[in-house]
């Protein structure tokens, strides 16, 4: 589970609007915290979604709370969402949760005073992934878009084929996948936010760690080299000896999380 203790600087107060149900599947309701600045310098404001991590198997919207709170403190609205888990339900519901929030703030934009037309995405971890999936892939044909068009990727798997030891990747596809990994190769491939990647890809910064024993530091350098080759606007971000997890009290770590959501920033910004 990813939980991300963020403080940046900002100076706008924050409006949270908690327990927002936005989409019910069967008995349940999925709920997602809309995090606003209360006196925004302009209106309507961008909205940047926020997807906690956690294997795409645990972890709470709840766990995003201090970063929501600071892309608000910098006059973005920021909202947390929750999601479907594995094993009880199966790939890609998650991603359809993530997509269906995005239609879900786009339809409702007057209400909040939401720029419908300025929506960026943020995660750590499966929370990344499902963030670079807005960015890269839409979902099925309906309206409004659930395209995001910047993403900040806080050390999410980028292609699931490579580089994961075999033990934890069957486990995963097993639990997420509904197989075998062995067995499960074409749904991997559609389950790579890599594979998607295009000259129309939303912009990406992407922070990962030399020390990362989850996610291998080789996945970000795999989405670099994809978003290279297609042209798509990126930056990346190594921090030497940095694992799994969001440590603040590291200055080139606190660095990298602020120009990451300044990176969202001047792609949310008013054209």
């Amino acid at each position: 589970m990813l939980s991300l203790a963020l403080v940046l600087a900002g100076s706008l107060a924050v409006d949270v609007k908690a327990d927002i149900v936005y989409k019910r599947v069967a008995s349940q309701e999925l709920r997602l915290d809309l995090y606003l600045p209360k006196e925004p310098l302009a209106r309507p404001v961008p909205t940047v979604v926020v997807i906690h991590g956690g294997a795409w198997m645990g972890g709470k919207r709840q766990d995003m709370a201090s970063l929501a709170t600071a892309i608000a403190q910098q006059g973005m609205a920021a909202a947390s969402v929750q999601y479907r888990l594995a094993p009880r339900d199966k790939w890609p519901a998650m991603l359809e949760d993530c997509q269906d929030a995005v239609r879900f703030l786009r339809a409702g934009a007057g209400q909040w005073g939401l720029d419908p037309k300025r929506f960026g995405a943020t995660g750590g971890s499966a929370g990344g992934h499902l963030a670079l999936m807005l960015g890269f892939a839409d979902g099925p044909m309906s309206l409004p878009s659930s395209r995001v068009s910047v993403v900040f990727n806080i050390f999410g798997p980028t292609d699931l084929s490579k580089d994961f030891p075999v033990e934890a990747a069957n486990f995963v596809s097993q639990a997420v996948l509904g197989k075998p990994y062995k067995d499960a190769m074409t749904e991997i491939e559609l389950f790579s936010p890599i594979r998607y990647v295009d000259r129309t890809s939303a912009p990406v910064f992407t922070i990962h760690g030399t020390a990362d024993t989850t996610v291998p530091v080789r996945q970000a350098y795999r989405l670099d080299e994809a978003l290279t080759k297609a042209g798509v606007e990126h930056q990346l971000r190594i921090v030497l000896g940095m694992e799994h997890d969001v440590d603040m009290s590291n200055q080139t770590v606190a660095k990298g999380m602020a120009d990451g959501v300044a990176f969202l920033k001047r792609h949310l910004r008013p054209r």
